[in-house]
């Protein structure tokens, strides 16, 4: 084949690729265009359609581009086709003139049968709805509000709710639309009873899982909450719950089935990390889901590191409400050993937690703890405490690895005394709070504040767990773990009977699961005046699989001698 030949041949080839059929349009753009493009039978046509397919789908044209362009409220609309046909393929531009709008006019929505009580998220839409008057219409706003409307009733257990009035009147001439929408909402279902597959656990404890809700009106929220209920429990691995509404059943009761598929009773867990605080360090933990058939469960942890040694158990009993309360029977060994002190203590606790609305967590317990310690050079002491407290906590947080809005809120108070055989008299409240918001669409500012106070009667007598001391990867960077405090007259740090902690970050995404920080730490744990040490510096995040993890740089900007001019810390976890 020739050279001449070869270049015909792809000329002829490019010409054939170029052609296309092809619909234009002029004067609509948009939602408006695309909805005529939609439309219209001849946009879907190739180049070798049959010449007589094409000129119908030409005769068809005046009818769906009008009704293309009555959607969004055009119904004075007027157009012009020029067509082109070659050899090759056809073209058709297409001018639109949609002229004058229709405008929302009247909309009248009533609830003909308005119970005493109704969703505020259902009366809003009802007497604020969507459709406002001088806006334009379009259909597909009027179809999606009635819909609405009527899938909020429904999902209210208004079941057999219908539309006694539906009407859409459209006045071409004046161009105005009127809506009338009257929704009879009949009588409202309720609970019925809830029907479990077979599983190892006790009926009652699977029906004070899911609440006392027989009985009470059938809402979506409601059945959404049952369902988190039951998952949140950790005893199963999926729940499917089927409601069965008969909308002719003169009861209105709904009879739930509730499909329960068991998690595994129990799990191995390990792990290996690291921190500047305690090293490098081996955890591991052992659960047991499902102990027995009333939904006792236990769990076992142990962590050893450089300087933290730690080994524990709980034991939870679901109470009443189970899905929102429980026992916790807890004892554990530890070990502590820090630039301030050594720490040897064995701990019994029973507490009784529950959860409220909105996340709140209330803890009320008591614990029972036995501590042997050093303090700087002072001679070895221990303690027996028997330690009454209560505390409660919010938390409102993204679930993202990378959070860029949340909410930490923590409070508890502790004390104890001689009048019930400790060793030592003191009352502690502490209070702790984090905030992250964003800044900009990369940026986030994550701050955190920790305050403390003790009344006692003797400092010297508070062993270290109920003395204060600061430092180290999540309070003051800059310094080492626990480093921070008052001074006896060696200058070994002792601690404080109170504490104040303050940090500002600022953090900036710089690539997908990267980011750079800039941050200011400032904090003290003393016993009269406050005496801030603060500490300043970057850091860069990686957000692995597992959570994120955090490298600071920071330097001491209150350093003493002995003090470094800088120090690196090494994070994993959570932001929150």
């Amino acid at each position: 084949m020739t050279i001449a030949r070869l270049l015909l041949l792809f000329c002829l080839c490019a010409l054939a690729w170029c052609a296309r059929a092809e619909l234009l349009l002029d004067g609509v753009r948009g939602d408006v265009a695309d909805n005529i493009l939609v439309h219209t039978s001849l946009n879907d046509e190739p180049c070798d359609a049959p010449r007589w397919r094409i000129q119908q789908r030409r005769r068809d044209l005046a009818k769906q581009v009008n009704l293309a362009l009555q959607a969004f409220g055009y119904y004075r609309a007027s157009f012009t086709q020029t067509f082109t046909e070659t050899p090759q393929c056809w073209q058709l531009t297409l001018t639109v003139e949609p002229g004058p709008r229709v405008l929302w006019r009247n909309i009248d929505v009533q609830l003909l049968d308005q119970p005493p009580a109704l969703d505020e998220s259902v009366l809003m839409l009802v007497q604020q709805p969507p459709l406002l008057p001088g806006a334009g219409l379009i259909h597909k706003d009027y179809d999606n509000y009635k819909a609405s409307l009527l899938d909020s009733v429904k999902a209210q257990g208004y079941w057999r709710a219908s539309f006694a009035q539906a009407e859409l009147a459209i006045h071409p001439d004046d161009l105005a639309a009127d809506a009338h929408l009257h929704l009879q909402l009949g009588p409202r279902y309720q609970f019925g009873q809830f029907n479990f597959s077979p599983v190892p656990l006790d009926q009652d404890l699977l029906h004070r899982l899911t609440g006392d809700v027989e009985g009470e009106p059938y809402t979506a929220d409601a059945l959404q909450d049952i369902y988190a209920q039951l998952q949140a429990s950790n005893y199963f691995r999926s729940v499917l719950i089927n409601p069965h509404i008969n909308q002719n059943d003169d009861d209105q009761i709904v009879p739930m089935d509730v499909d329960l598929s068991m998690a595994s009773q129990t799990s191995f867990g390990a792990g290996v990390g690291f921190s500047t605080d305690q090293g490098p360090r081996v955890r591991g933990d052992y659960q047991n889901r499902y102990f027995n058939e009333w939904g006792h469960k236990y769990r076992l942890d142990a962590l050893v590191s450089r300087d933290l040694q730690e080994m524990s158990g709980t034991y939870t009993i679901p109470r009443a409400e189970a899905y929102r309360e429980w026992y916790e029977i807890s004892g554990g060994w530890i070990r502590e050993s820090t630039s301030s002190y050594e720490s040897t203590a064995t701990t019994t606790r029973v507490r009784a937690v529950e959860a409220f609305a909105g996340d709140w967590i209330l803890n009320t317990g008591v614990n029972l703890r036995r501590e042997s310690y050093v303090i700087g050079s002072e001679p070895a002491d221990e303690k027996w405490l028997i330690v009454p407290g209560a505390g409660f906590s919010w938390v409102d947080s993204e679930t993202a690895v990378r959070q860029t809005y949340g909410l930490r809120f923590e409070a508890e108070l502790t004390g104890s005394s001689q009048y019930w055989l400790s060793d030592v008299d003191y009352l502690q409240l502490r209070l702790k709070g984090k905030v992250i918001f964003p800044l900009g669409e990369k940026g986030r500012l994550l701050t955190r504040a920790e305050v403390a106070g003790t009344l006692k009667d003797d400092f010297s007598e508070l062993p270290p767990s109920v003395r204060f001391f600061t430092g180290g990867d999540n309070s003051v960077r800059g310094y080492a773990y626990q480093s921070i405090g008052t001074e006896n007259a060696e200058g070994e740090v002792i601690g404080g009977s109170h504490l104040a902690v303050l940090s500002a970050e600022y953090d900036y995404l710089f690539l997908p699961n990267w980011s750079a920080s800039v941050f200011f730490d400032a904090g003290d744990a003393f016993d009269k005046a406050v005496n801030y040490k603060r500490g300043a510096g970057i850091g860069v995040r990686w957000y692995s699989p597992v959570g994120p993890l955090r490298l600071d740089i920071a330097v001491p900007l209150d350093r003493e001698a002995g003090d470094g001019n800088y120090r690196l810390h090494i994070a994993v976890g959570a932001d929150l």
